[in-house]
């Protein structure tokens, strides 16, 4: 009987389940490894003293990533882009990505703009520049973290994940995405953005908010883990019983037939 009709289906069926689980566990356990790996960078690097934009970052090197890098030039609030989909502490609204133009300081980078992570607006200060965010307008330094530009995701996230046109000017972004937004500036971009920390001088009114500092907890990865190889443990053990109940049953009605 168990091998037949709509009980295959069903053992195809929780078989398939099983299956699921125990990779969406073992998926939250590489998010996990590498979560620890982006703690453990960070870690190393929040000792060392903070670089200029020039040793940093060389033309056609990699990124290094949450390193901290220190920049001065002036900002160009004219061509501000909002970071979409941001919250700080509970509240809706969007990040102040900034371009700014840097000088002679920072080398070979003199003349190019670096996308600038400013801070945190409410989701009503949704036009371009934020006229209650602006930037000072003449030189300033910036202090910050060095991060590599963002992508959309790619494979099985693919699909849910926000995506922004794939031409055009972008006045609001999902992502920093400097080579998706470099058509839109009048100066080359560095291959890179600045999480900005501190700023001199800084910006006259309480907004842009401050981000909040990078911590280094490993998230609910394990426990997600957990849950799904639970479930995956969880449907085996109720299908297994399921099925010892359903040869019972048939064996009581055969035994009746039978006598």
């Amino acid at each position: 009987m168990l091998l037949r009709g709509r009980w295959l289906a069903g053992h195809a069926l929780a078989l398939a389940l099983v299956v699921a689980f125990v990779n969406f566990g073992f998926w939250q356990l590489r998010r996990l490894g590498h979560k620890r790996e982006v703690n453990a960078v960070i870690d190393a690097r929040a000792h060392l003293p903070p670089e200029s934009l020039a040793t940093a970052l060389v033309p056609g090197g990699a990124v290094r990533d949450y390193l901290e890098v220190v920049l001065s030039g002036t900002f160009d609030p004219a061509h501000e882009v909002l970071l979409r989909g941001r919250s700080l502490a509970g509240r809706p609204g969007f990040n102040l990505l900034t371009p700014l133009v840097l000088d002679a300081t920072n080398g070979q980078w003199a003349g190019s703009a670096i996308l600038v992570e400013r801070g945190w607006v409410p989701y009503d200060h949704d036009t371009v520049p934020v006229a209650a965010a602006l930037p000072p307008a003449g030189p300033v330094e910036v202090e910050g973290e060095l991060r590599s530009p963002q992508r959309p995701p790619t494979g099985p996230l693919a699909g849910v994940a926000a995506h922004d046109p794939p031409t055009g000017p972008l006045v609001q972004s999902f992502y920093v995405d400097v080579e998706r937004l470099a058509p839109q500036m009048p100066y080359p971009l560095v291959p890179a953005y600045v999480v900005a920390r501190t700023q001199e001088p800084p910006s006259a009114g309480a907004l842009p908010e401050p981000l909040p500092p990078l911590t280094t907890d490993e998230g609910p990865h394990l426990g997600y883990a957990i849950q799904w190889f639970g479930m995956a443990l969880v449907g085996l053990v109720g299908y297994f019983f399921l099925l010892r109940s359903t040869l019972r049953q048939e064996r009581r009605g055969a035994a009746a037939r039978s006598g």
